[in-house]
């Protein structure tokens, strides 16, 4: 009887040590589970933040594009003449607005010279020409249009991309991605391409000789 009693004693231990082992596997695996589930929340708020990022910065370039159409458009107006006798001539430059034709006689164009532009883009470029400073302001000029290419970029795809899809509709995403790519990098959007980049270390001189040339430029294409 004793020798039974001692197996079955050996017997329990076994199965205790069994049980703890078993025990402390199950904790691990748990601990490792929430451990990686820990991870996904943890990407998932970066990429959030990130979405966040985005969106804001589309939404500060687009503001800015905005506000920079809405200056030139007030001050095209406010250089209409203001005398009752002017009526008519103002109604005339906004009814020219509206078909592409804009009229101004500021700065040192001469008195018959016509601004003639057709779409908005072009019609804001021959606006800049009726500004005190000539085409280009200080606030124009970018040293540093690195600054501006992500957020541009972003907006730029938001806009191409779905259309892109559609005229390519065989390839993945990722494929159309690139071609977006390559045409951002020739379009007008893209900061890098504007006319009124300069060095961030340029001179005041230098500033200087960049507006002649945009205004000599805007001149030629649209003084008639």
């Amino acid at each position: 009887m004793a020798k039974k009693q001692g197996e079955n004693s050996k017997k329990a231990a076994g199965n205790a040590r069994k049980a703890e082992q078993a025990n402390k596997k199950q904790q691990e695996q748990q601990a490792r589970l929430e451990a990686e589930e820990d991870e996904k929340w943890s990407q998932g708020s970066k990429k959030g933040n990130k979405k966040k990022e985005d969106d804001a910065a589309k939404k500060a370039e687009a503001a800015k594009k905005k506000a920079e159409r809405d200056a030139l458009l007030k001050e095209e107006e406010d250089s209409l003449p203001s005398k009752p006798s002017s009526k008519g001539r103002g109604a005339a430059k906004v009814a020219a607005k509206k078909t592409g034709k804009i009229d101004d006689f500021l700065n040192d164009l001469a008195p018959t010279s016509e601004i003639s532009a057709s779409g908005i883009d072009n019609a804001l470029e021959a606006l800049s020409l009726t500004k005190k400073g000539g085409a280009v302001s200080d606030k124009d000029i970018d040293r540093h249009p690195e600054r501006r290419f992500k957020a541009a970029l972003a907006a730029f795809e938001e806009r191409r991309l779905p259309e892109a899809r559609k005229e390519n509709p065989g390839l993945r995403l990722q494929q159309v991605k690139n071609l977006v790519f390559k045409e951002f990098e020739k379009s007008s959007e893209n900061p890098f391409n504007q006319v009124t980049n300069i060095d961030f270390n340029a001179t005041q001189s230098d500033v200087q000789n960049v507006k002649d040339k945009v205004r000599k430029e805007r001149e030629e294409k649209y003084v008639r």
